[in-house]
């Protein structure tokens, strides 16, 4: 009895020697309001509603992020994170393969998966860190370095999503890649990533060879409060003919270059910052911009958030498609695990354009071209 006893302890012992080797955390955020939203269109009865909504101020997700020292200053890591929709506990689907690339659907069939976010292993020194998989591109950190609403609440400036044409996917989020991150050197960091995009052979019928190929580089200097930041990216974009089931690839590709540049300054209990975002398409006459303005006021606990945007899509005929956006937003954290906000947005489009008003992870669209969009939400973050 005895000896079992003392072989269990031992064989737990070892277990536990050995899981401690890697240090592994589970950790998430539940993101869930009410919100009061108006599409703008005619009918007044028929413009507007209530809803129980997620992810407002950031999205509802949940993750396992872990490394392991190798000794000599290297480390193993990894990320998995899913997100998902605490009104309704669904998770997101999303086109995050690209090497599913059909005419109908050039970015990748839409997927039910799991790890939607954040799916990376890779090593990290004094070099700084490498990793494949999926991941946030240089241009998202870019962006988010310059919004003083972190890409969350209604009116963020993931209104440029918008104007990608993709979506999020091979825009702020590339799958099939390879990341890498530079150390800080005197407030420099760098980014820059790779993504063989839809890893195709080509031939008849499929996507071209180097359909959704995308390459990033960005750089950041932060000094005291002051902080400037910019992006370059490109992704080669499969060119596809007819439409519905005549439609076929053509076996060309077109480049999309995006570009953003932006500065924060943060003085005591304020802060402010701006940038500008284009995107030149490879269709003729499609080009787009987006320019904002926004700042912070932290009033006793609580935290005042401003920001405004004007948004820009040229068109082949007629006038360009133009939005203005205003965003007010109110953020006050009961702890360091929890806050309650306030987040509210108008988006007005000129007479051609229909931007949709964006937060974290809902949107509203608009009604028609011409109609002003304007969003309501009251509702509670918990960080575990």
């Amino acid at each position: 009895m005895l000896k079992s006893f003392l072989s269990l302890a031992i064989l737990a012992t070892l277990s536990t020697a050995s899981y401690a080797q890697s240090n592994v955390t589970f950790y998430g955020t539940v993101d869930a309001g009410v919100a009061y939203t108006d599409n703008g269109a005619a009918a007044p009865k028929a413009s507007n509603a209530l809803s129980v909504t997620s992810g407002v101020l950031v999205p509802s997700r949940w993750g396992f992020q872990g490394s392991e020292d190798l000794g000599g200053g290297l480390k193993a890591k990894f990320q998995l994170e899913a997100g998902f929709d605490s009104d309704t506990g669904a998770l997101k689907t999303y086109a995050g393969n690209p090497s599913t690339a059909t005419p109908t659907a050039p970015g990748g069939a839409s997927i039910a998966g799991l790890f939607n976010r954040r799916s990376y292993v890779g090593l990290e020194g004094n070099f700084g860190s490498v990793s494949v998989g999926r991941d946030y591109t240089p241009l998202y950190w870019s962006l988010l370095d310059t919004d003083v609403q972190k890409l969350g609440l209604y009116g963020n400036v993931q209104e440029v999503v918008l104007l990608s044409g993709t979506g999020s996917d091979r825009f702020g989020r590339a799958s099939n890649a390879i990341f890498y991150v530079s150390p800080e050197m005197s407030g420099f960091q760098g980014r820059a990533m790779f993504s063989l995009g839809s890893e195709s052979a080509g031939g008849a019928g499929a996507a071209p060879k180097d359909a959704n190929q995308m390459w990033a580089v960005s750089g950041r200097y932060l000094t005291g409060g002051f902080l400037v930041s910019g992006a370059y990216q490109q992704l080669q974009l499969p060119t596809v003919a007819g439409a519905g089931t005549a439609a076929v690839f053509t076996g060309a590709t077109g480049i999309r270059k995006d570009t953003s540049v932006g500065a924060k300054y943060i003085f005591g209990n304020f802060s402010i910052a701006g940038g500008y975002f284009q995107a030149k398409q490879p269709i003729a006459h499609s080009n787009t911009s987006d320019v904002w303005l926004g700042g912070t006021a932290t009033l006793g606990t609580g935290t005042v958030l401003v920001e405004l945007q004007r948004m820009r899509q040229d068109a082949a005929v007629g006038a360009p498609q133009k939005g203005t956006v205003f965003a007010l937003s109110y953020v006050y954290p009961l702890s360091k695990q929890t806050s309650l906000y306030a987040s509210s947005g108008m988006l007005k489009n000129n007479a051609t354009a229909a931007f949709a008003l964006v937060a974290s992870d809902p949107a509203v669209a608009a009604a028609a071209p011409g109609s002003t969009v304007k969003a309501l939400a009251f509702g509670i973050r918990h960080n575990f």
